[in-house]
């Protein structure tokens, strides 16, 4: 039964789905089973307040034009008093900048803020005064971002770190034959494709370019490599046209977005994440490994984070599709160094969990004096 004592409102603003949003069901719904009252506000039809909705979750429908939409921090501040709220959770940089001009406007709750990537904030005194000014804490997803953001001069004692969470379980149960048989058949892939997958939004900083450049690289030394990349977002028909050009056709499979991650993940024989920038913690790589795939990844702050040690993954620099076309390889051949890496990275990952995230977020809720 559904707590009725003060919200813990959980401010969305984006109207996809991505790992931020999954982030927000997860701690909604774990608040939700210690007994708390989370209230996920989101875009109407949003894929977040569907899901909030579907979950059996409280929700509200939150619109607004973007992050300095008066009228929109307006009804935010009117939202939170009605609940009553005594914390918002602003989950995007959009939501910060709402939460920012609610504060005049008669918001009154705590205000906690979620910074999910390693983009510096901007613009850089305007980004500055949106993670200062009326908030309590701030909660980064990596010791990097947190770095990050004590480097542009946040507070040190308003910035902690919480790593994002999965449920490890979920992941390491995966249908492996159906999945697998379903890629060959789309892909016209042969029974003995070694698959190479990634998973990601398709724009430009998530390198899914320099992983196609690696496909390219790896296809000619190991012929039974095949590709899928799973994803959706604007550089798509670039990334096809890409592929084509690279003489890729007929080795690369675009699957788009798929919500069965756990199948897919285990269809796989090895996963890569090309990433270039702004990466927190990034969910897909803790999946993949909870999922016994072995992983290549590229080395920014954020992934070392995750894969700490040589045993949990192989790590390429950034941008050198050579470096992690041969990290590919050598995984592919090398039976029992895959086995050793699928082992490690399991254990690694069950570390992530969803529990230990919403507990550490509770204790950042409970520091500003919000639950009891």
């Amino acid at each position: 039964m559904a707590s009725t004592g003060p919200a813990l409102l959980q401010l969305g603003t984006e109207p996809g789905w991505r790992g931020g949003e999954a982030q927000v069901l997860f701690l909604a719904e774990g608040l939700r089973r210690r007994g708390r009252r989370p209230v996920v506000a989101a875009p109407p039809g949003s894929a977040l307040l569907e899901r909030a909705s579907e979950a059996g979750l409280e929700t509200v429908p939150f619109a607004a034009r973007g992050e300095w939409d008066l009228a929109a921090g307006r009804r935010l501040a009117r939202l939170a008093r009605g609940l009553p709220a005594s914390l918002v959770h602003a989950h995007t940089a959009h939501a910060a900048g709402l939460c920012l001009l609610a504060r005049p406007l008669g918001l009154r709750s705590r205000v906690v803020l979620a910074r999910r990537v390693s983009f510096p904030l901007r613009p850089p005194g305007l980004g500055r005064l949106k993670y200062s000014l009326g908030v309590d804490r701030i909660v980064a997803v990596s010791e990097a971002i947190r770095r990050s953001l004590l480097a542009q001069g946040l507070a040190a004692d308003r910035v902690v770190t919480v790593h994002s969470g999965i449920d490890a379980a979920r992941f390491a149960a995966g249908r492996r034959e159906p999945a697998r048989g379903g890629l060959l058949r789309q892909g016209a892939f042969p029974a003995e494709a070694i698959l190479v997958g990634t998973v990601g939004h398709l724009a430009a900083h998530k390198g899914i370019d320099r992983f196609l450049e690696a496909a390219s690289i790896l296809a000619a030394t190991l012929p039974a490599a095949r590709f899928v990349v799973v994803g959706e977002g604007k550089e798509g028909a670039a990334l096809a046209e890409q592929a084509r050009r690279a003489g890729l056709a007929g080795r690369v499979l675009f699957a788009g977005f798929r919500r069965d991650l756990p199948d897919l993940y285990a269809a796989l024989d090895l996963f890569a994440l090309a990433s270039l920038s702004g990466e927190g913690s990034p969910a897909v790589l803790k999946e993949a490994m909870a999922a016994g795939v072995p992983v290549v990844a590229t080395s920014l702050d954020g992934v070392e984070e995750i894969i700490e040690d040589p045993r949990h993954g192989l790590l390429t620099p950034p941008g050198d599709a050579a470096a992690m076309a041969r990290a590919l390889q050598r995984l592919a051949e090398d039976a029992p160094l895959r086995a050793r890496v699928v082992e490690a990275g399991r254990r690694r990952a069950a570390e992530f969990s969803i529990e230990r995230m919403v507990e550490r977020t509770e204790a950042v809720y409970a520091s500003v004096g919000v639950l009891g």
